[in-house]
């Protein structure tokens, strides 16, 4: 299993490890699995983390391109190319700061949002859906008004300008672990 560091820091953006295996996806693409990763795969509507590995042998640095994960909770970072990288070797992972900001924003302010539908009008969101350009929340609701979508924005933008802290309980963290 590959120790998942953004489950313990999730503005970790550079890292060491160790290549346990390479390999290839589905589609070919040279795949990297490292003992030990802050690169955030695609999860719970979040979308992955891109960046790159360098290896220490050389200064080439190795794009990561996609980010997945399998089970036994082992995390796989596809890359454009995997260069000379070999199994054992040591590298080191840089995140893209930018992306994962991003990333962590809208999720962050997606859980602000449908915590407010759910207060106000009792409509838990179904799923979630996030992207470069928008993300979207689906309501279990058949209908939704142009009211009670101002008021609940109304209510997370409240939450927003009060500036609360930001926490990931570690009961989530480790049933996720379990559950790969």
């Amino acid at each position: 299993m590959t120790e998942h560091l953004y489950y313990h820091d999730s503005f970790l953006c550079e890292f060491d490890a160790e290549v346990l295996d390479i390999g290839a996806d589905s589609e070919s693409r040279p795949v990297v699995i490292l003992d030990r990763t802050a690169f955030y795969p695609t999860s719970g509507g979040q979308i992955f983390d891109t960046g790159w590995i360098l290896p220490s042998q050389t200064s080439n640095k190795l794009r990561v391109a996609d980010v997945t994960e399998r089970g036994g909770g082992q995390i796989l970072h596809v890359l454009d190319n995997a260069g000379s990288l070999q199994k054992g070797s040591r590298v080191h992972g840089q995140i893209d700061i930018d992306r994962r900001r991003d990333h962590m924003q809208q999720h962050s302010g997606q859980h602000v949002l449908s915590a407010a539908f759910v207060r106000l009008f009792n409509l838990p969101t179904v799923s979630f859906h996030m992207g470069a350009e928008s993300c979207s929340i689906d309501l279990d609701t058949k209908q939704l008004t142009a009211a009670q979508v101002e008021a609940a924005e109304a209510l997370a933008n409240d939450v927003v300008m009060q500036n609360r802290d930001v926490s990931m309980t570690t009961s989530f963290a480790n049933a996720s672990a379990a559950s790969t």
